[in-house]
C-alpha cells in the first residue's frame, strides 16, 4: 500500500511539474521571413504563442508586466524583418506579444509580431481584448491556460463573441391607414332657372335669397 501511495505522489508530482504549459504547446516557428504583414490576425508560422508563466498568483498581482517586459530593439528590428516590414515604418505598429504579458505571454520573438495600428481591429482592438482576459483569469472566471489559448488562436473571434455587443434589431413601426373623405365635387350641371341647392338635395327657384331653402334645410349652394 505504501508503494502505491509513493509512486501515486511521484507520478502527481511529475504532472506538476512538467505540466506547465510552454511555447511548444503553440507550436514553433516554421517561417522566419516571408510572414503575411498588415491584416488583422498574425501569421501564426511566424507569430505562434509562447507561454512564460501560468502561475495566476504571480501573473495577477500589480505591476507584474513591468517586472517581466523585455523586448530589446535588436529583437523588435528582426520582428519586422521577418514580416518584411521597414523598421522606418514602426510609428503605424506595435510590436506586439500575440499572448500578452498579463495573461502570462513571453518575450520570445515565436510571440512577436508587428501589429497595425492604423487598420480597423488592429492593436486597439486587441488591447481590449487583453484586459477582458485578464479580469477573467484574475477573477477565476476563466482557467489561465484557456485564455492563452484564446488570444493565441484567433482573437478576433473571441473578442467579436466576448466584447461586441449584437446589434438590436429595428422594430418596424405600423403606420394606422387613414381614410380621407374627399367631398363630392358641385354638380356641374343644374335645372334651369335654378338659384340655390338645397341641403336636402332640392333646388330654389328663388329670386331672393331671403327665406330660401327654409323649409329644405337652408342653402346648401348658391347657383348664381
Amino acid at each position: 500500500m505504501a508503494k502505491k501511495f509513493l509512486f501515486s505522489f511521484i507520478i502527481a508530482s511529475a504532472l506538476l511539474t512538467f505540466g506547465t504549459v510552454t511555447s511548444a504547446d503553440y507550436g514553433v516557428q516554421t517561417k522566419t521571413s516571408g510572414c503575411t504583414a498588415n491584416q488583422i490576425l498574425q501569421d501564426s508560422a511566424c507569430t505562434p504563442g509562447a507561454v512564460l508563466s501560468t502561475d495566476t498568483s504571480v501573473v495577477c498581482k500589480v505591476g507584474y508586466t513591468k517586472t517581466v517586459r523585455d523586448v530589446s530593439l535588436a529583437t523588435k528590428k528582426q520582428v519586422f524583418a521577418e514580416y518584411g516590414i521597414p523598421y522606418s515604418q514602426h510609428s503605424n505598429y506595435e510590436v506586439d506579444h500575440l499572448i500578452s504579458l498579463e495573461i502570462g505571454g513571453s518575450n520570445n520573438i515565436s510571440n512577436l509580431w508587428p501589429e497595425n495600428s492604423k487598420i480597423t481591429d488592429g492593436s486597439l482592438t486587441k488591447d481590449k481584448l487583453e484586459n477582458y482576459l485578464h479580469k477573467q483569469v484574475c477573477s477565476s472566471k476563466m482557467t489561465i491556460q484557456e485564455a492563452q489559448m484564446e488570444i493565441s488562436t484567433n482573437w478576433l473571434q473571441y473578442y467579436q463573441a466576448n466584447l461586441v455587443k449584437p446589434t438590436p434589431k429595428s422594430k418596424s413601426v405600423t403606420t394606422p391607414k387613414t381614410t380621407t373623405t374627399i367631398p363630392s365635387p358641385a354638380t356641374s350641371t343644374k335645372p334651369s332657372g335654378a338659384t340655390a341647392k338645397c341641403k336636402d338635395g332640392t333646388y330654389s327657384y328663388s329670386k331672393t335669397r331671403s327665406g330660401t331653402c327654409s323649409k329644405h334645410g337652408g342653402v346648401f349652394q348658391w347657383l348664381e
